[in-house]
């Protein structure tokens, strides 16, 4: 809940600064969006002499959080926060006794995007960088931390709705470690 009022706090401001940003002025931007996070794995969780294996599927939507500045027509410049809210993402037996799984993390990275279409109403871009991630996987009682710096990048458009607003279709992939989240969502871009 504290995560929903947020953004909605976060889009209405959007919103209102919107109404006063100059077109001449849109170097930098917002971006608020949802996206649906997938990622598959197999780990491992060691508690005394046991070892429990264990295969983890983690989907569920959740909220990133961008700010931007467009360095000419085809270039810019990203930071953005991803949220990973914590899911049962499955469980497992030990002695026939059944543990729920449980993921949880986040992301903040920074990406360059080239576009290839920037003054029109449609504008494809990739965007390539790098991101600092943690994760938590729970089972049971036990807890398995993780973290790291790893790449990312992505393909997408941003489409024009006014001269200060934008929206983006986007499919993101971030590696951490040997695997990858993917990303597949809709933000909303406001100019300032």
């Amino acid at each position: 809940m504290k995560n929903l009022t947020k953004v909605i706090a976060l889009t209405l401001s959007l919103l209102v600064s919107s109404v006063y940003a100059n077109s001449d002025t849109n170097s930098m931007y917002f971006g608020i969006g949802m996206y649906q996070s997938k990622l598959s794995n197999t780990d491992s969780i060691s508690s005394g002499n046991a070892t429990i294996k264990y295969k983890m599927k983690y989907k569920k939507n959740n909220y990133k959080a961008l700010i931007g500045k467009r360095l000419n027509d085809n270039m810019a410049v990203e930071l953005q926060y991803v949220d990973f809210a914590k899911k049962n993402s499955g469980s497992v037996a030990v002695n026939e006794v059944p543990f729920t799984l449980n993921f949880s993390g986040n992301s903040l990275g920074v990406a360059g995007l080239y576009y290839f279409n920037p003054q029109g109403d449609f504008s494809p871009f990739v965007k390539l960088g790098i991101h600092s991630w943690n994760s938590k996987n729970k089972v049971g009682g036990k807890s398995v931390k993780d973290d790291g710096t790893d790449v990312l990048y992505a393909v997408g458009v941003d489409g024009k709705i006014n001269e200060t607003m934008k929206y983006r279709v986007e499919f993101e992939r971030l590696k951490a470690d040997s695997d990858y989240m993917n990303n597949i969502g809709v933000a909303l871009l406001v100019g300032f």
